[in-house]
């Protein structure tokens, strides 16, 4: 009977042992597995903090953004830890020119300068020459074609030199899913008139969950789906009504039978990723309320991202190269994620696409899916990124990337209950197990049992 009541408190003592570490372990968990965990994240909402910013602040996750929708940005950081601010800018839009590369090159703006050294030396001018010699025929598309480039809209519409407004927040409750919806949408344009088309036709539409879920957004196409954590944003970026340079440019050459492919341009969304101390927060509501421009990028901390499983160094400025392109993978498979890193170790903030998105007609009905290409620069301690998309006609656009925290602080109220169950059991055994030894009026020591 010794034995065995020695062997009970033995293990009743290790079971004391690891009850902390096993707690400790439950209670680590990552964001994006913490479907069964966490059902419904609690949001406190504060609309007017420091007076520009709208937060929302959760026990795992705050999140800012400009209060009165000045311009399209996204602040983040660990609830618990706000030493590291992770920022996602969103910087403007590009027009631009395909060649040899599938992807966004600076160098390839569809400007009319850029046009004229590529599109006209190598394209059309040749094929003229070709059809008039040089007659009167030539001479009068050269004249025609040159005034055509005067009224074509230049390449890259700043988004800092655009009026926004803000639509929301509110909540929206949908079956089991839950989450807080509000819209950036640009209203209106200053000093860029030839980009007069876009207001009110590019909107970043944004969700930030407080209940993990699993989105269908086009019934008919079951394999568009994505699962989004509590505590994670994804935003739609949607352009509507675009106005291609390249359709006015085949309109003028239809009549000289020419014609340049419509996959030889593209647009981008150029995303500033910028990581801050908390103590350089005012350099961001500098920006908001248009007093200085790209003070994030000046006191970003960042010196590195991971793209994959591969690390790149953003501490140094190559903006005089060409950008890089993004391996991304096959259509309907995988997500493209660029998170924060420093040298080896990999930080939680991060921003994820899926390399696919939607074309919707008049009615939102989707039409056709059209692969998402990306490249990417260092740009002095942040990153430049640049998601590009294929001509897509008179369609509107529709992507939707996401940006979160990829690991989670210790929260003791995310332990499965029957891992607590299982814990709260363990904890009842070892007080019965003690107090049947005093009872016996046994002495119990730590070290041996009498």
């Amino acid at each position: 009977m010794k034995i065995r009541r020695n062997q009970i408190l033995a293990f009743s003592l290790v079971l004391l042992i690891t009850l902390p570490i096993a707690i400790t372990l439950v209670s680590t968990v990552k964001a994006d597995d913490e479907t069964d965990e966490l059902q419904n994240l609690p949001v406190h909402i504060i609309p007017n903090y420091k007076s520009v910013w709208y937060k929302f602040e959760t026990p795992l996750i705050t999140l800012l953004f400009p209060a009165h929708g000045e311009k399209p940005m996204l602040l983040w950081w660990y609830t618990n830890d706000n030493s590291t601010i992770y920022v996602v800018k969103f910087n403007g839009v590009i027009e631009y020119l395909i060649f040899d590369k599938p992807y966004y090159l600076k160098r390839f703006h569809a400007d009319n300068l850029t046009i004229n050294a590529t599109l006209w030396e190598d394209h059309i001018k040749p094929k003229l020459r070709f059809r008039y010699g040089y007659g009167p025929g030539y001479s009068q598309a050269v004249m025609g074609f040159g005034k055509l480039l005067l009224g074509l809209h230049g390449a890259f519409l700043p988004f800092n030199a655009c009026n926004w407004t803000l639509t929301g927040p509110e909540v929206v409750v949908d079956g089991n899913s839950s989450y807080w919806s509000f819209n950036f949408t640009l209203t209106e344009v200053y000093g860029h008139l030839g980009f007069k088309f876009a207001e009110n036709n590019i909107e970043i539409k944004c969700r930030f969950y407080n209940t993990t879920t699993t989105e269908v957004p086009d019934e008919r196409n079951p394999e568009y789906n994505y699962t989004v954590a509590a505590g994670q944003l994804k935003f739609d970026f949607v352009v509507s009504n675009w106005q291609w340079n390249i359709d006015k440019i085949n309109q003028f050459l239809e009549e000289h039978g020419i014609e340049i492919p419509e996959n030889r341009t593209g647009l981008a969304l150029w995303v500033n990723m910028a990581s801050i101390k908390n103590e350089d927060l005012t350099c961001a509501e500098n920006e908001v309320q248009k007093q200085f421009e790209n003070q994030v990028e000046a006191r970003s901390q960042t010196r590195g991202v991971m793209i994959g499983d591969q690390y790149y160094d953003v501490r140094n400025n190559e903006t005089n190269q060409d950008e890089k392109p993004l391996q991304l993978r096959e259509q309907f498979r995988e997500r493209v994620r660029i998170q924060f890193a420093q040298g080896g170790q990999v930080l939680a903030g991060f921003l994820e696409f899926v390399p696919w998105a939607r074309l919707l007609n008049e009615s939102g009905v989707t039409v056709d899916y059209v692969n998402v290409t990306a490249s990417y620069i260092a740009a002095g301690r942040h990153l430049r990124l640049f998601i590009c998309y294929p001509y897509f006609g008179n369609y509107t656009l529709e992507h939707d990337p996401t940006i979160g925290l990829a690991s989670a602080p210790q929260l003791p109220t995310l332990a499965k209950p029957v891992m607590l169950a299982v814990l709260v059991g363990a904890t009842i055994a070892i007080a019965v197990a003690v107090a049947a030894v005093k009872l016996r009026k046994k002495t119990v020591n730590i070290l041996n049992v009498q």
